[in-house]
C-alpha cells in the first residue's frame, strides 16, 4: 500500500502545515479511551507542539479498572491515572481533557459522540487522531465510532451551539486489515519525548516491551518512508458525496 510520507522540512503542506500569516496555529486533537492509549502518537503530538502547533489529548475514561493496580478502589485509580495524563500532556507540551465515561463501558453511541462533538465544536481542531475500529479492546473500537460520529454532530448548531464546519482530517492507528491510505509522520526529532513517556508508563504498568523494542518499531515504520523514526496512521476519507452517479 502506498504511503504519504510527511516531513515538515520538505513538505510545507504536510500533516502539520505552517500556519499562514495572521492565522492561528494548526490544531491536532487526539481522542482515546484510556490514559496510555496515546503512546503510538506521542511523537507526532510532541513534534507538532515543538513546531508551534496546538495539540490536545482527550480521554473518554480515566481507566479506573486497570488490573495493574490490584484491589485499589476504582476512585483512587481514576485519580492516579488522571495525574498520569496530566504529566504526559505536560511532557508532550499539549493541553488535555478527561470526559466522565466509565472504563470498559464505552459503546460508541450518541452520548459519547455528542460529548466529543461539543468539545470539537468548541476547540475547533484541524486534525483528529484516534483508535482504529478493529482493535481488540471494545473501548478502543467504541472510541473510534464515537469520534467518527462526533465529526458529523459537531456541524449541527441545534446540538452543539456554535458549530465547527471547516474540514477536519481524521487519522487512526493503522490496521493491516483496513485498506486506507497510510500516513507516516517523521518523529525523529521528538523520539526522546516518546521514550520519556514510554519509560514512565513502562515503570507504572510493568510493560514487558522494552525501550529498545519501541525504538525498533519506530525505526521499522521510519524505514517504510525514508525516515530515521516514524509513527504510522491511516486516513479516513470524510469527503461529502455530491450526488449519486447518473
Amino acid at each position: 500500500m502506498e504511503s504519504t510520507a510527511y516531513n515538515l522540512l520538505q513538505q510545507p503542506y504536510s500533516f502539520y502545515p505552517s500556519p499562514a500569516p495572521q492565522q492561528r496555529a494548526l490544531r491536532v486533537l487526539a481522542i482515546f479511551a484510556h490514559p496510555d492509549d496515546e503512546i503510538a502518537c506521542v511523537g507526532s503530538l510532541a513534534k507538532h507542539a515543538m513546531k508551534g502547533g496546538e495539540a490536545k489529548l482527550v480521554w473518554l475514561t480515566r481507566g479506573e479498572l486497570a488490573s495493574q493496580f490490584g484491589n485499589t478502589p476504582a476512585q483512587e485509580v481514576a485519580a492516579l491515572r488522571e495525574l498520569h495524563g496530566q504529566w504526559v500532556s505536560k511532557t508532550i507540551g499539549c493541553d488535555y481533557t478527561f470526559l466522565n465515561f466509565p472504563d470498559s463501558a464505552l459503546t460508541g453511541g450518541r452520548d459519547e459522540a455528542l460529548s466529543l462533538a461539543k468539545l470539537i465544536a468548541n476547540w475547533k481542531p484541524d486534525r483528529v487522531i484516534t483508535w482504529n475500529p478493529f482493535d481488540v479492546h471494545p473501548d478502543h473500537r467504541a472510541c473510534y465510532w464515537a469520534t467518527l460520529s462526533a465529526l458529523k454532530l459537531c456541524r449541527i448548531p441545534k446540538l452543539v451551539g456554535n458549530p465547527h464546519r471547516k474540514r477536519i482530517k481524521l487519522f487512526h492507528y493503522s490496521h493491516q486489515d483496513l485498506h486506507r491510505p497510510l500516513v507516516h509522520v517523521d518523529v525523529s526529532e521528538s523520539m526522546k519525548i516518546t521514550e520519556q513517556v514510554y519509560t514512565f508508563y513502562q515503570q507504572v504498568y510493568g510493560w514487558k516491551w522494552s525501550l529498545e523494542n519501541l525504538r525498533d518499531s519506530r525505526k521499522a515504520m521510519g524505514n517504510e518512508a525514508g525516515f530515521s523514526f516514524a509513527e504510522k496512521f491511516q486516513e479516513v476519507n470524510l469527503a461529502a458525496v455530491q450526488g449519486l452517479p447518473a
